[in-house]
């Protein structure tokens, strides 16, 4: 073969791997787009199924797989998985900022906020504002989280309301931070006590009046029922040493409820504002990021 032909033969060869090169990298940006379709209408089982068995050629495309797996998996709850894929999203990506940022805010969901904040560090204030306005406030929203009181009123002092799409969640995070600071720190120990002392007084110190009244009206009742018994049919009387039984079990019963209602006082507080922050924390990022 002269070198013509050579120079021919190489060319074809080069031309027809390129073209497969071009026509294999059209044909997973259509599935992309398909895929997304599909995720558009919610089908997350079937965009899964098509996004795993996927083989991406470029990284931009990479990304975008990693970035689709993640956003299905956040769309079926399952957000550690989703965090985990969101993370892989290269700074390349067009997805990068929204990705790091559901990345983080899954690992908040899940109390992992270490992680949440590690995520977040790769914005080091050469960011675009709103980016790092959007930074402050979901430090400031897991400072919350974490009941770093300290940590929070770093951050708030960066709120300044004219971000329109964190303006009202800033005010809420003040308004939780305001409540958090002023729950009193109440005792079980004290609620025990106070319980021994008047039936039902300890419920109503950790913060359930109509439940410490209930108990007691319910305690007083049986004591008096068996203080009558007493003095009506003596100590002897079987009816007396039932009633004086069931009244002592449930005296130490209203003692005992007492000291577990300040845990369950503040377990249901807490609970009431750990969904509340994280509602909050949500909110601006799917304005930010729809």
């Amino acid at each position: 073969m002269n070198l013509a032909g050579k120079c021919i033969f190489i060319f074809a060869v080069f031309n027809l791997v390129f073209s497969s090169m071009i026509a294999a990298q059209e044909n997973v940006s259509y599935e992309l787009r398909f895929i997304n379709h599909m995720l558009g209408r919610q089908n997350y089982n079937e965009a899964l199924f098509l996004l795993e068995n996927l083989q991406p050629e470029t990284l931009a495309q990479k990304d975008t797989v990693n970035y689709l797996i993640g956003w299905t998996l956040y769309g079926r709850k399952e957000l550690n998985s989703s965090a985990f894929y969101l993370s892989l999203v290269t700074e390349e990506s067009p997805w990068f900022e929204k990705s790091r940022f559901f990345a983080a805010y899954n690992h908040a969901y899940l109390r992992e906020t270490n992680t949440s904040r590690e995520l977040l560090g790769i914005f080091n204030g050469r960011s675009p504002d709103q980016i790092d306005l959007m930074k402050n406030f979901q430090l400031a929203g897991m400072a919350l989280l974490d009941r770093k009181l300290d940590e929070f009123e770093h951050h708030a002092e960066k709120f300044t309301g004219n971000f329109s799409i964190t303006a009202s969640e800033e005010r809420k995070l003040n308004e939780y931070y305001n409540r958090i600071s002023e729950q009193p720190a109440r005792s079980p120990f004290v609620a025990g006590i106070m319980s021994a002392a008047i039936p039902g007084l300890g419920r109503i110190y950790a913060g359930k009046t109509a439940e410490g009244i209930s108990s007691f009206l319910y305690v007083g009742a049986l004591i008096a029922t068996s203080w009558d018994l007493y003095n009506r049919l003596g100590g002897n009387s079987p009816f007396f040493i039932i009633s004086a039984s069931l009244s002592g079990v449930f005296y130490i019963g209203n003692i005992w409820g007492s000291a577990v209602s300040v845990k369950r006082v503040q377990r249901e507080f807490n609970y009431e504002m750990d969904q509340r922050i994280l509602l909050d924390m949500h909110i601006p990022l799917r304005k930010l990021f729809p």
